[in-house]
């Protein structure tokens, strides 16, 4: 009901895009291959990830995949016994998407399906991306491809560019290129220039471009005298903007 046929369409095209574009940043891209210490993992895992969309119906790209409940009617069986045999196989159905193999990838999200976020678990081979992402102004069906990727395509690769984190980093290499950032951000602004660098091998934008509509998804107004947490892990209003495009310009692509 929220999402057009088109929008979806979209999203499942440049997403399968990314993905590989983000698989070839992770084992190519010279300012991010030396920092891992094991690049064909981390372009593995990339390729091996689900997205998940909240909401999408079984089935489908994004969706569970695992048919509707059976409950094997018979045309002897009465109305009682069809609600029963139908209940308990909705009842089973359920029980087995959370703990069949412990997958968190055949479940429900874990957080509220209307949020506007997405999360990924690394190695798990899945990640999900929430229904608040899935609109103004992070995705509409009428944007142009320049504007979806560096929206909700920035942040599908962005949790794909969290599979960095399957194999062990070269802390002095990675402190060199977010030499921007504080520490605690570091994770998180290794993604961020992971996926950055994706929308750009995969030709929908220009690093100006990413700067620009990253800029300004992340603008906000802040109290007078405030100041960034030194214990969060995502860089806060203004600065995720500002630090990214920092580091575009230090790694010489502005």
């Amino acid at each position: 009901m929220m999402i057009t046929p088109t929008l979806h369409r979209r999203i499942e095209e440049m997403s399968e895009v990314l993905r590989d574009s983000v698989a070839w940043v992770v084992q190519h891209h010279p300012n991010i291959s030396y920092i891992l210490e094991d690049p064909a993992k981390v372009a593995n895992a990339v390729m091996t990830t689900r997205i998940r969309l909240a909401g999408a119906r079984r089935g489908s790209w994004g969706g569970i995949v695992r048919d509707y409940a059976d409950g094997v009617l018979d045309s002897s069986d009465g109305p009682m016994l069809m609600a029963l045999k139908q209940s308990r196989a909705v009842f089973m159905d359920r029980i087995d998407i959370l703990f069949d193999d412990l997958n968190m990838c055949t479940g429900p999200p874990h957080y509220d399906a209307l949020d506007a976020n997405a999360y990924i678990f690394p190695g798990s081979d899945c990640t999900f991306v929430l229904l608040g992402l899935m609109r103004k102004p992070f995705a509409d069906e009428r944007y142009d491809n320049v504007s979806l990727a560096t929206r909700l395509g920035y942040v599908i690769a962005h949790e794909l560019g969290h599979n960095t984190l399957v194999t062990r980093l070269d802390a002095t290499a990675r402190n060199a290129v977010l030499r921007r950032y504080t520490p605690n951000y570091h994770n998180e602004a290794l993604a961020d220039l992971v996926s950055s660098l994706a929308i750009m091998h995969a030709g929908y934008a220009t690093a100006q471009d990413v700067c620009n509509h990253v800029s300004q998804l992340w603008c906000a107004r802040v109290p007078l005298m405030w100041q960034p947490s030194t214990t969060r892990v995502h860089p806060g209003p203004n600065e995720r903007g500002d630090k990214l495009c920092q580091t575009f310009v230090d790694l010489g692509l502005m």
